[in-house]
């Protein structure tokens, strides 16, 4: 089973390093992988991985409020469904399965076909808006969503400290937010892990 960073496990679980990023956020990564890389536009920071985790499993997320990103991405089945077919926030079936979250923050691109999506932020407009097949079901109920989280006061100040602004509740952030926790959802407890970086000979025959 792999061992998901983000859950803040301690060293005495997993064998972890704390580097800093640019940005000053510091990553508790398993020995041998690096620094993911990082929008300019989207540093990461404790405050919005909390809320992007929040919204992750979230609901009101989706068009007809019975959907999170969490439906689809279950951690307990390594961030996927377990479906050979996937099942939108409609009860439509998918023509694909869904993807894995593991260690997406080192993807060179995203998507099953589409090579031109190379940011979370930017893959995430797929499920929000599809239509063919629904996955969250927001088009054309964008700003109905939206305002599930502005009218909400304590979902709105958390918003304000992370996006200072005159309008920090937004779906553009709500998507800068969620990308910023998948990008804390990193496994380095595989056997091949731990025999190239613990020097485990007793992990691969």
């Amino acid at each position: 089973t792999p061992v998901f960073v983000h859950d803040q496990l301690g060293p005495e679980t997993l064998d972890v390093t704390r580097k800093p990023d640019p940005a000053g956020f510091q990553w508790r990564l398993p020995r041998g992988l690096p620094v993911p890389r990082v929008p300019a536009d989207n540093p990461m920071s404790d405050a919005k991985v909390a809320l992007g985790r929040s919204l992750f499993y979230d609901h009101r997320l989706s068009g007809n409020g019975q959907f999170a990103c969490a439906s689809c991405h279950q951690q307990r089945k390594a961030f996927t469904d377990g479906r050979g077919q996937a099942i939108g926030s409609t009860g439509g079936r998918h023509a694909r399965g869904t993807m894995s979250l593991t260690n997406v923050a080192y993807n060179a691109s995203f998507g099953w076909a589409d090579e031109s999506l190379t940011t979370l932020e930017t893959q995430m407009t797929v499920p929000l808006f599809n239509e063919h097949p629904i996955e969250m079901g927001l088009r054309g109920r964008q700003d109905e969503v939206v305002a599930r989280f502005a009218s909400s006061r304590e979902d709105a100040e958390r918003f304000r400290a992370i996006f200072p602004g005159e309008r920090p509740v937004t779906l553009e952030n709500i998507v800068k937010a969620v990308a910023a926790f998948q990008r804390t959802l990193i496994s380095g407890d595989s056997p091949v892990d731990r025999y190239l970086y613990r020097d485990d000979r007793a992990a691969l025959s």
